[in-house]
């Protein structure tokens, strides 16, 4: 007989485990390595992103202090694919033109397209060989080139330069009606372009009174 102080036997069985607990009890091991292994991921990821960034500072304070082509090879050949890497480049193949060296320019201007080929500044190597080539003295390589980077960057910076560039070089060719062809491109394109304006063919805009 029962008194008061003793629950009845329906009151002490134990509940059976919930669905969680039996999940839990059953599949522990590999719950607990994948959480370990989401760890891990996380703090190689992080570490990555911390990498990158350290990396990233110190390639840009490295080309704040480059003052010569010496110092320009450093950042490319220490901080390769960073950003400071590919305006170090750009500026190197420059610099190798103005100095008369247009096959290394030229190489150079290469193997950035190759190595930056979706960079905003992809067009700043065909607007180099291009140059390149104008400067040799071998006009139809310029103008296929401008031609190039004008019809497969239309949303670049450089792509109304390009055509300007072409204008300029039909003309001096004779070829005034495609020279002209180029302008009324520029213009209808490009109307408030620097290029555009400086060939008569843009737009100004409104100065206020």
């Amino acid at each position: 007989m029962s008194s008061i102080f003793t629950p009845p036997e329906a009151d002490q069985e134990i509940a059976p485990p919930s669905p969680v607990e039996l999940l839990w009890f059953n599949h522990r091991g590999s719950v607990l390595g994948g959480l370990g292994a989401l760890i891990v991921i996380l703090l190689i990821t992080f570490g990555v992103i911390i990498s990158n960034r350290s990396s990233q500072e110190a390639s840009e304070t490295l080309l704040s202090s480059a003052t010569n082509d010496t110092g320009l090879n450093e950042v490319i050949s220490k901080y390769p694919k960073t950003p400071a890497s590919a305006a170090a480049m750009l500026l190197l193949a420059a610099s190798l033109r103005n100095a008369g060296k247009l096959d290394e320019s030229d190489a150079l201007y290469s193997r950035f397209a190759e190595t930056y080929p979706k960079s905003s500044l992809a067009v700043s190597a065909l607007l180099g060989r291009a140059s390149n080539a104008r400067i040799a003295g071998k006009t139809e390589v310029a103008l296929n080139t401008y031609q190039q980077a004008s019809a497969g960057f239309p949303q670049s910076y450089g792509a109304p330069f390009a055509l300007f560039s072409q204008a300029r070089l039909l003309a001096q060719q004779g070829k005034m009606e495609e020279a002209s062809r180029a302008i009324q491109a520029l213009g209808s394109q490009y109307s408030y372009s620097a290029s555009a304006i400086a060939a008569g063919a843009g737009s100004r805009q409104p100065q206020a009174n």
